[in-house]
């Protein structure tokens, strides 16, 4: 079994008799194709895609009885996409240290973030495969209620540069102030986000789009706008 898996699955309250179920949610395809006997964890993010997608919408509609539909796209959007799966594989339940990889694609994890939401969609198919829809619908209710309760903090983590703008209703600009080891794997950039000739926030990254993130992240953390 893989080590840890019994802890995450205590987390959950989960007693199970179908261990190599969830085991194959933490499979990539990398770890499959070397060892013919596992299953990559595909067809259980698409599962758990859907399931995410119908039950935090519902889970909108009931908070936010006047939202038009547009609006309540985008939230959900925000909520089961990208930095905030991210951020509940890696940070809050720690999925991230039980995947099985393959030798050579373990090497890579510094680009393993939507890795970590696939994971993340795929146990949450495991669930619903394993325990049904009652059960599961329980468990996403607990992990997403807490977030939808704190949608501005959720903003701050998948859209900082969004929601610096709208705070401030004014034009942010963006510069790179240093670059270290350019042309290489552990390239870095350092960005400072900025109202006229005031910084705002400071953020680094391997990229400008993240380095820019991370400094509007700074900022509104640092309580910009109040």
């Amino acid at each position: 079994m893989i080590k840890g898996l019994r802890e995450v699955l205590d987390q959950f309250s989960i007693v199970t008799d179908n261990i190599s179920l969830y085991e194959t949610a933490f499979t990539h395809a990398s770890y499959a194709n070397e060892h013919s006997e596992a299953i990559d964890y595909d067809r259980l993010e698409f599962l758990g895609d859907s399931i995410l997608d119908m039950v935090v919408a519902d889970l909108l509609y009931q908070k936010f009885p006047k939202a038009k539909s547009g609006q309540l796209s985008k939230m959900r959007a925000n909520l089961v996409e990208g930095e905030t799966l991210t951020y509940l594989s890696e940070e809050k339940y720690h999925f991230a240290e039980l995947v099985r990889y393959s030798v050579g694609e373990k090497d890579n994890t510094r680009f393993h973030k939507h890795i970590n939401e696939d994971v993340f969609e795929a146990f949450i198919g495991a669930i619903y495969v394993d325990k049904g829809y009652i059960f599961v619908r329980k468990i996403v209710e607990d992990i997403f209620l807490p977030l939808i309760e704190n949608y501005d903090e959720v903003l701050i983590r998948v859209d900082p540069k969004s929601h610096l703008q709208e705070l401030l209703a004014s034009n942010i600009i963006y510069e790179v102030i240093n670059v270290k080891n350019l042309n290489s794997p552990d390239v870095s950039y350092k960005v400072v986000a900025k109202l006229g000739t005031t910084i705002l926030g400071i953020g680094e990254g391997h990229n400008i789009k993240e380095a820019e993130k991370r400094a509007a992240t700074d900022a509104l953390l640092k309580n910009v706008g109040e």
